[in-house]
C-alpha cells in the first residue's frame, strides 16, 4: 500500500504483469517513455496522484530514473538497469536472485559506476600505498613521500565504493534490492497470503517522494507502528540481499586480517601496571591518532595506559590496568580526566563508548568500527602540564570535554557557559587555561 495525503491506496499484486508489459512495450520505445504513459494519474482520496491500477508502472520508473539522474554515462546505466530488471522479473525468487547475483558480480565496477567516478580517478592519481609501519603514503607532484591521513589505496577506496553502493540506502544497488524485495513479496503473497498477517502492509513511498523503498508498517486500532518485520523468505528484505551480495563480492576473504591483528599482538608485551592483575578496555568515538606505532604506553597521574591506534576499520581503544575489577570507579575518574586534558590540548573530541573488564592480556577485549583518522599527535606533546590541577579546573576541563564531544550547539553552549560561571565565581582560580 501507499498514502496520499494520509488516505491508504492498494494497488493491485500486478508487479509481474506490469514489468513484463513495459520491458515488452520498450522494444519500440524508451522504457522510461513507456512507463510515464502507463503510470495514469487521477483523483485519489481528492488529490491528484498516481492511480491504484498505474502504481506499479510508476514505481517502475522511479527506479529507471535513478540511474537516469545520478550517473554522468546516462545511456549505459539505463540499459544495465534493464538488464537487471529483466532478470529480476523471473521467478521463483531464488533463481531470479541467483542470475542477478552472477551479472552484478561479472560486471560489478561497470554496474556500481566505480569504472567512470570522480573517486577513482582521485584514487589513481594519488597512488596512495600502504608503508610496513601501517601508514598510508603519496608521491607528491615532485617526487616527495608524504603520509596521508583519510585515505587509502585504489584497492581499498574501490572496496568501500561498492561497499556503499550495496548497504546505503541512496545506493545504485539499493535500488534494485527494492524492486526485487516488492517482486519477491508478490510472489510469496500470491502463493501463500497466509504468511502475511493482515495487520502488516508493506507501505511503500507517497508518489510526490519519488522513492522505491519500502517499511513495514502494523495497522493497529486506528494507528499505524513502523516496526522491523519481514515475510518467511529472505529475498522479501531489502537488507538481507544488500548483506548477501556484499558478501559475494568483497575481495577481503583472501586474508584473514582479523587473525592476522591477533596473532601479531599476541606475543606483545602488556606495559600496564604490573600490581594490576585485571584491566579495562574502552572503545573511543576519536579521530585523533597518538604516534605512527600501532600502539603506546604513556603515564598519567602516576598510571600507565595504553592507547591503541584507530585505523580505517577499528575505532582507538584505551586500557588502564584495575586492581579489583568489581571496583574500578578511581580508574574511571583518572580515565576521564586523562580524556579532558586530551580533549583540551588537541582540540579533538574523544567519546567513550563501551567499556569491558577482564584479565590482564596483551589483546584489549573489545572493538569497534571506526571512520577515518584526522588528526596525528607526536606523542612527546601529548601533554603540556597537568601537575597542581585544582578540583575546579578538572571540573573546567570536565565540561569543556562534555560540550566540545557534543553535535548539539545548545549543549555546547550550556558546558561552555558552565566553565564560566566557574571563572566568574573565582577569577583568580585560574580554572581557564591558556
Amino acid at each position: 500500500m501507499y498514502f496520499v495525503s494520509g488516505t491508504p491506496v492498494y494497488p493491485p499484486n500486478t508487479i509481474y504483469d506490469a514489468a513484463n508489459t513495459a520491458l515488452l512495450a520498450a522494444r519500440e520505445k524508451l522504457l522510461q517513455a513507456v512507463l510515464k504513459e502507463l503510470a495514469k494519474v487521477g483523483d485519489v482520496g481528492g488529490t491528484w496522484a498516481v492511480l491504484p491500477e498505474g502504481w506499479w508502472y510508476h514505481f517502475l520508473l522511479m527506479y529507471m530514473n535513478y540511474f537516469a539522474n545520478n550517473f554522468s554515462d546516462t545511456a549505459e546505466m539505463e540499459k544495465s538497469a534493464i538488464e537487471v530488471l529483466k532478470l529480476m522479473t523471473k521467478e521463483p525468487p531464488e533463481s531470479a536472485w541467483h542470475d542477478v547475483v552472477a551479472h552484478i558480480t561479472g560486471d560489478i565496477d561497470n554496474l556500481s559506476g566505480w569504472a567512470k567516478c570522480w573517486v577513482r580517478e582521485s584514487a589513481e592519481r594519488r597512488n596512495v600505498f600502504k608503508g610496513e609501519d601501517g601508514n598510508y603514503y603519496f608521491n607528491d607532484h615532485d617526487g616527495t613521500l608524504v603520509q596521508i591521513i583519510g585515505a587509502k589505496t585504489t584497492p581499498e577506496t574501490r572496496l568501500d565504493f561498492i561497499t556503499d553502493q550495496v548497504l546505503r540506502s541512496y545506493g545504485c544497488f539499493h535500488q534494485v534490492f527494492n524492486v526485487f524485495s516488492a517482486l519477491a513479496i508478490a510472489h510469496e503473497f500470491r502463493r501463500d497470503p497466509s504468511l502475511f498477517p493482515l495487520s502488516m502492509k508493506a507501505v511503500f513511498v507517497e508518489p510526490r517522494f519519488r522513492d522505491t523503498s519500502h517499511r513495514w508498517q502494523l495497522m493497529q486500532y486506528q494507528r499505524t507502528r513502523s516496526i522491523r518485520w519481514r515475510p518467511v523468505s529472505n529475498f522479501c528484505d531489502p537488507d538481507w540481499l544488500a548483506g548477501d551480495l556484499l558478501a559475494r563480492i568483497t575481495d577481503t576473504l583472501d586474508r584473514n586480517l582479523w587473525q592476522e591483528t591477533i596473532e601479531r599482538q599476541r606475543n606483545e608485551p602488556n606495559c600496564l601496571d604490573e600490581d594490576c592483575p585485571c584491566q579495562l578496555d574502552y572503545v573511543l568515538d576519536s579521530n585523533l591518532k597518538i604516534g605512527t606505532e600501532e600502539q603506546i604506553y604513556f603515564p598519567f597521574e602516576g598510571r600507565t595506559f595504553r592507547w591503541i591506534n584507530g585505523t580505517a576499520e577499528t575505532k582507538a581503544v584505551i586500557s588502564i590496568g584495575v586492581k579489583n575489577i568489581n571496583d574500578h570507579r578511581t580508574e574511571d575518574e583518572l580515565l576521564n580526566r586523562l580524556l579532558s586534558v586530551l580533549v583540551w590540548e588537541h582540540g579533538q573530541p574523544i567519546v567513550k563508548e563501551s567499556g569491558v573488564g577482564g584479565p590482564r592480556r596483551p589483546i584489549p577485549l573489545i572493538w569497534g568500527p571506526r571512520m577515518s583518522i584526522g588528526l596525528q599527535v607526536d606523542p612527546r606533546y601529548l601533554f603540556r602540564d597537568t601537575g597542581g590541577y585544582s578540583e575546579e579546573r578538572w571540573l573546567a576541563l570536565a565540561l569543556f570535554k562534555e560540550g566540545f564531544n557534543s553535535r548539539s550547539v545548545f549543549y555546547r553552549f550550556l558546558n561552555f557557559w558552565k566553565i564560566v560561571e566557574l571563572a566568574i565565581k573565582d577569577g583568580s582560580s585560574g580554572i581557564l587555561v591558556a
